[in-house]
């Protein structure tokens, strides 16, 4: 496979390069690609949705009765 990369990803590619930390340019692309599909399988809608209603709830002190009830609603779930 050969692939064309515009000159900023060419240039990031060898900078990665240049650390060491890859050994050549398949080394680079095969980790960006499992990066891509980890990102691609990891997101989830519904904790999507749980991060967009607790950035937009009403701040909650944290004490003993919020724990106990994500203690309760834990084994209510489970």
């Amino acid at each position: 496979m050969t692939i064309a990369l515009p000159p900023a990803l060419d240039h990031l590619v060898e900078r990665l390069l240049s650390t060491g930390r890859y050994a050549d340019e398949g080394e680079v692309v095969r980790e960006a690609l499992r990066v891509l599909e980890q990102q691609e399988f990891d997101e989830s809608p519904a904790l999507e949705a749980a991060i967009l209603e607790g950035v937009h709830s009403p701040h909650t002190p944290y004490d003993i009765s919020v724990l106990e009830r994500i203690r309760q609603n834990a084994c209510a779930q489970a």
